[in-house]
């Protein structure tokens, strides 16, 4: 069976990643999308040849669309599915699910009443790289993680508007620090017993944070995010008998063996730098009905980074 696609949000990552990509997934194709920005709809249209919408909810009661992917700014998120849930659409939500407990607590209510498909879109969990990473960690090859360093950081010279502000779903925890919450879960399978922050805003808000996190099995961890440092993207794991180093820009596994994907990926990017195959299968996991990251995992890494927050506000 086909899975017939819409998008919401017509935006870089839409329009690098998820128009691109839904026409190349098995048993998937793209039929519309939408976006009110004339300028983003109008490239959105030159790519793909096909409808693109203004308003979300003329795409929404299409019936020839049977599953969603939400791209938009991050305060849209919430609000966008919830309207997806009620039209019987499956969703593939990016990240952050929510920017705040309300429109989360609103988000899964609709999602368990409506009984669609849903999987929030932390990608990198479908990364060569961090999958041979997990698997070396939960076959005990450097014993049990005691402590954990990690970052993620991209340069941003110019951030759209949404981005800049924490109102609207910006700042470097929800945009940057989700997707390693989310991560270090998955790496360690353990629960956030404690989450701490430091945040700092030097050109727009919240553009640079510390973040201090405790686990259910032990494991404490210390992650820097920012929007104003060097491109970084690395975890580096300290097990009781050894340790582990995994850097994604520099295509790193450190010590470790290699599997086939990830051969493949090392060996692509000397082609293409920038070559991420997590997207595309993420994607084909959600049409597949396959394990990915569900909506308790989207409600998971945010209520951490609400409650980072919270430590930061009242320290």
């Amino acid at each position: 069976m086909t899975l017939r696609f819409g998008v919401l949000g017509c935006g870089l990552i839409a329009y690098w990643t998820h128009l691109r990509l839904i026409p190349r997934l098995r048993h998937a194709r793209l039929i519309a999308a939408a976006d009110p920005d004339p300028h983003a709809r109008e490239r959105a249209r030159q790519l793909t040849g096909l409808d693109i919408f203004e308003d979300p909810a003329v795409l929404l009661a299409r019936p020839d669309i049977d599953a969603v992917v939400i791209s938009a700014p991050s305060h849209l998120h919430a609000s966008l599915a919830i309207a997806a849930a009620q039209a019987g659409k499956h969703i593939y939500l990016e990240k952050p699910v929510a920017i705040d407990r309300p429109s989360l607590h609103a988000l899964e209510a609709a999602v368990r009443a409506a009984g669609v498909r849903f999987a929030t879109g932390f990608n990198r969990r479908h990364h060569p790289l961090f999958l041979q990473a997990r698997h070396l960690l939960h076959s005990g090859a450097i014993g049990p993680v005691r402590s954990v360093f990690s970052s993620f950081c991209e340069p941003a010279s110019a951030l759209p508007l949404w981005k800049q502000q924490r109102s609207t779903g910006g700042g470097v925890l929800l945009d940057l620090g989700s997707h390693h919450t989310d991560l270090l879960r998955w790496f360690l399978n353990a629960e956030v017993t404690h989450s701490e922050c430091r945040l700092a805003s030097l050109a727009n808000e919240h553009d640079e944070a510390w973040l201090q996190l405790r686990f259910s099995n032990g494991a404490a961890s210390a992650s820097f995010f920012s929007f104003r440092t060097a491109q970084t993207d690395f975890f580096e794991f300290l097990g009781e008998s050894g340790t582990l180093r995994v850097d994604r820009h520099r295509a790193t596994l450190t010590p470790g063996s290699f599997s086939p994907s990830l051969i493949a990926w090392r060996t692509l990017r000397r082609i293409r730098s920038t070559y991420d195959p997590s997207y595309q299968s993420a994607l084909q996991a959600f049409v597949d009905d396959q394990p990915g990251a569900t909506l308790e995992d989207g409600a998971r890494s945010l209520e951490i980074l609400l409650s980072a927050e919270a430590s930061c506000a009242s320290s």
